[in-house]
């Protein structure tokens, strides 16, 4: 087994990142190649240091530790960049994306590492608490991106930028259309995963963490909820709305939830409050943390 460690990929991500940035000024075949390069070889230490962390603690990643949740969130979020990638090398969609996975995986830090779940009890419904919060917030970081790229090119084609060779990005259509879609799915996803964890607080049949109504990341979660909730109401009452304001409002939603889920973990964290998504991390484990033998 490869040594692998947070800041192993995220120097991989970071190099990816700089060369997508490199193609504003002038595309390049071989800044385009290295990117792809550099993302590959992140995601595969990112991938060894999920599985590594897995059979370290005995658990999905998706119930190790905050820390572990936050790196599968980036994980899928670079699967799905480098799957645009394959369909089309050209756009320049990672200029949006990749602040977003370098984000998480920098949240990821600051987070507990420590397990924070049992799974001899209640196994089922904490495998579906976490994987639909998961996919939710997925999509919702779909929809984030997303609506930044529809502004983007909202402002190039009023501006008549688009003849810049150098930056080539989806058409308002396409993006709209998945945009919409992707916030449609997500909040199905959320409401369950919400639900659910509010179930397990109350009625965990042992060996749970208690849940506390004054928990600030019980607190967010509820009203970030709510927050995307409305959108999911908008969207669907909307039959035709401008593009640009469903790009707005996605885009404010989904940034306030993302800022939310993560300062708060980080806030829990720093001031050792209890969280149902662990404990907060120790000095020791800190020092310790993103190594593999």
């Amino acid at each position: 087994m490869l040594k692998t460690s947070v800041v192993c990929f995220l120097a991989s991500y970071g190099v990816a990142f700089a060369c997508e940035v490199s193609q504003l000024k002038r595309r390049s075949t071989l800044s385009r190649i290295v990117s792809f390069l550099f993302t590959v070889a992140g995601f595969v230490a990112h991938t060894l240091y999920l599985l590594y962390r897995s059979r370290q603690a005995d658990l999905p990643p998706l119930l190790s530790s905050a820390h572990d949740w936050y790196l599968v969130l980036a994980w899928l979020a670079v699967l799905v960049h480098l799957f645009v990638s394959a369909v089309d090398s050209e756009l320049a969609t990672g200029l949006v994306a990749w602040p977003v996975i370098l984000a998480l995986v920098v949240a990821s830090w600051f987070v507990t590492d420590q397990p924070g779940h049992r799974l001899d009890y209640d196994r089922g419904w904490k495998m579906l608490h976490a994987s639909t919060l998961m996919l939710g917030t997925v999509f919702i970081l779909l929809g984030f991106v997303l609506s930044l790229l529809y502004l983007w090119q909202h402002r190039r084609l009023k501006q008549r930028q688009t003849s810049n060779d150098s930056v080539k990005l989806p058409n308002l259509e396409l993006i709209e259309r998945l945009n919409r879609f992707a916030i449609l799915v997500a909040v199905p996803f959320q409401m369950v995963g919400i639900i659910s964890g509010f179930g397990l607080g109350v009625f965990a049949t042992g060996g749970g963490i208690p849940m506390t109504w004054t928990d600030p990341v019980v607190i967010g979660g509820i009203f970030t909820g709510l927050l995307v909730g409305v959108l999911f109401v908008w969207l669907l009452i909307q039959k035709r709305s401008p593009g640009r304001q469903i790009a707005l409002r996605t885009a404010w939603a989904c940034g306030f939830l993302l800022v939310t889920l993560i300062g708060l973990q980080m806030l829990t964290a720093a001031t050792k409050w209890h969280s149902i998504h662990g404990s907060a991390p120790t000095p020791s484990a800190n020092a310790t943390r993103g190594l593999a033998p």
